[in-house]
């Protein structure tokens, strides 16, 4: 097998892009602006002819959340799945500005691969790992509006996931989860159908769900599960 050049090898780079008050989606803003609200996760994004339509868990109050995708901002479409009282996933569907629309036609390219999930956090940082070649990268950078900083958190060879540690009955409710379409969109099953199977309370079953969710996440993101 033939070996790439040193431009043309892929490279997993993790790099967090930080957003002005004026370029940050006011989709995205809200991890920035509402207290109740302190980190969101875009699970799945595409974007066509401007238009994005994503899938995310936000960390926050839902109905914090649902009140200012209801009254604050001009969202085409949207639902909202609580997931307790402290976090929940939404649909999103909308128009992007001149500036979100520049930052995804730089990310859309045959020799790029997004790793979700893309993180919001409370400083307009937008952090993504991506795996692409050394040559795309730098044209990647170049493209992106010069109103928003890059900066290159780690390089490696491959996409690295540490270790998810779980313990038993947190992956026997997650699976037991998963089965029931707890995790479909839109919901088939409910923590009390959960909880049924197991043959335990909905509080125990709630705490085994965010538990587990928090240490696969933070496992995902490479840091420390601090639940």
């Amino acid at each position: 097998m033939k070996g790439l050049d040193e431009a043309e090898r892929m490279n997993a780079i993790r790099i967090a892009i930080t957003h002005t008050e004026t370029t940050i989606h006011p989709i995205h803003s809200l991890v920035c602006t509402a207290p109740a609200v302190s980190r969101e996760l875009i699970l799945y994004v595409t974007v066509t002819d401007g238009i994005e339509t994503t899938i995310n868990y936000v960390e926050g109050d839902p109905e914090v959340y649902e009140s200012a995708l209801r009254t604050e901002l001009d969202i085409d479409e949207y639902e909202i799945y609580p997931d307790g009282d402290d976090g929940c996933y939404s649909y999103l569907r909308n128009e992007l500005d001149a500036y979100n629309r520049a930052l995804a036609t730089a990310f859309q390219r045959e020799t790029l691969a997004v790793i979700p999930p893309i993180e919001y956090l409370p400083d307009r940082r937008m952090v993504v790992s991506i795996v692409t070649t050394s040559s795309d990268f730098r044209e990647i950078r170049e493209e992106i509006p010069d109103e928003l900083t890059v900066d290159v958190i780690s390089v490696g060879s491959v996409p690295q996931i540490a270790d998810a540690p779980l313990t038993v009955d947190q992956r026997r409710a997650l699976e037991t989860a998963w089965e029931l379409g707890y995790y479909e969109i839109p919901r088939t099953a409910t923590l009390q159908d959960i909880a049924d199977r197991l043959d335990c309370a909905v509080s125990t079953v709630s705490d085994l769900l965010r538990r587990g969710q928090s240490s696969l996440v933070a496992a995902a993101l490479d840091v420390n599960d601090h639940d």
